[in-house]
């Protein structure tokens, strides 16, 4: 049977928690773009120091107990909150409240039941059940594939501790702790709180590292002013889109859309409102998409259209007055109306072309035969 007293147990615990603390300070400041890793840096620290003031317990008695019990509710408290923002959940204002409200609880209950030791599991590991839970069910909610797995590794840490709390609990309702005499289960438990503090702290910072790879392979792939896929991203999408359509037979049409009149909206109102006009375009292309089709921003003011299953005179016309419908209504930017104006051109595979070069080349033809045919510029005008 296992049997280490309780002040190594919090010193290992301690020292542990300290070393969290310092790797989840450096993962925040080297993330400090993303929401919540502070909490989990604030949450390690407390939870260290939590358990380093039992060194000091036959100094100051029951209090010291007191004190640990309200950092370890506090410490998973604050990582539960920062899991919350670091996922972008919402209420961060009634969430703040809860927290505050349960760590006032948290020190009501460990004081007036500071020298009973049923009493006081019974409430504090209750809390802690909740809070351990909830941050296993949080960390792997609407997650799929990798990303499960990689929530899913501090995931089932949280439900560990969170299980062993429940152990704790009944044998607490069972009067098992009321002889005074320290627990072996007591034992098991800091070991276990051990294993969750590694578990957390490998398993989030992964999770950060994840994302950060996931935001540089975006920006690698995605124009960085409008958030759509660039060229070197489309070059890709159309080697697929090719292979896919000759084995399943299926056409596709590629069509380049070219903003009428942009150099003179830059030229007139500067750099900025004509980068807010390029993102509207961009958000404009994006609501005539279906769910298999796709938009890319070709360069400059030059974007473009891949549509599904589009192979037909009288389809390729009706998909482009849509598009051009959709993209030429008035919308406001920045304290003005603007009247989008756009010249559309288009190919088919296999029908205008094998390759990529060839596909693109003749949309380009197509849209500036269009564009020549005396096309209306895009109109800014007073709000």
């Amino acid at each position: 049977m296992v049997s280490l007293d309780t002040i190594t147990l919090a010193l290992v615990i301690s020292m542990l928690a300290l070393v969290s603390a310092v790797v989840m300070t450096i993962t925040w400041r080297m993330n400090s773009d993303e929401r919540g890793l502070g909490f989990w840096a604030w949450g390690a620290i407390i939870g260290g120091l939590g358990f380093m003031i039992m060194l000091i317990m036959p100094t100051i008695g029951a209090y010291a107990i007191v004190i640990n019990n309200v950092a370890s509710i506090t410490a998973p408290m604050l990582i539960l909150e920062g899991i919350m923002r670091f996922r972008n959940y919402g209420k961060e204002k009634w969430r703040v409240v809860i927290l505050v409200t349960v760590i006032l609880y948290a020190v009501t209950i460990a004081f007036i039941n500071k020298d009973n030791t049923t009493v006081r599991y019974l409430f504090h590991d209750s809390l802690a059940l909740i809070i351990f839970f909830s941050s296993a069910y949080v960390l792997i909610w609407r997650t799929s594939g990798i990303e499960r797995k990689i929530y899913g590794l501090s995931s089932i840490v949280f439900t560990i501790i969170g299980a062993f709390f429940i152990g704790r609990m009944i044998l607490a309702s069972q009067g098992v702790f009321n002889n005074g005499v320290d627990h072996v289960y007591n034992t098991y438990l800091f070991m276990v709180i051990i294993l969750w503090i590694i578990g957390w702290t490998y398993g989030l910072s992964l999770a950060v590292n994840y994302r950060a790879h996931q935001r540089m392979m975006r920006i690698a792939s995605h124009d960085y002013l409008t958030g759509l896929p660039n060229r070197k991203y489309l070059n890709e999408f159309l080697h697929s889109k090719i292979d896919q359509s000759l084995s399943s037979k299926t056409p596709f049409t590629l069509f380049l859309l070219d903003l009428n009149g942009f150099k003179q909206i830059n030229d007139t109102f500067g750099h900025g409102f004509g980068d807010r006009v390029l993102i509207m375009m961009a958000d404009a292309i994006q609501e005539t998409l279906g769910e298999e089709d796709f938009a890319a921003r070709l360069g400059g003011d030059e974007f473009v259209i891949v549509l599904h299953d589009i192979s037909t005179p009288e389809q390729i016309k009706s998909a482009k007055e849509k598009i051009r419908i959709t993209i030429e209504r008035e919308r406001p930017v920045a304290g003005r109306l603007i009247e989008l104006r756009t010249s559309i051109g288009h190919a088919g595979f296999p029908s205008n072309g094998s390759g990529i070069d060839e596909i693109l080349h003749q949309a380009d033809y197509f849209m500036y035969k269009e564009k020549m045919i005396d096309r209306e510029c895009s109109v800014v005008k007073e709000a």
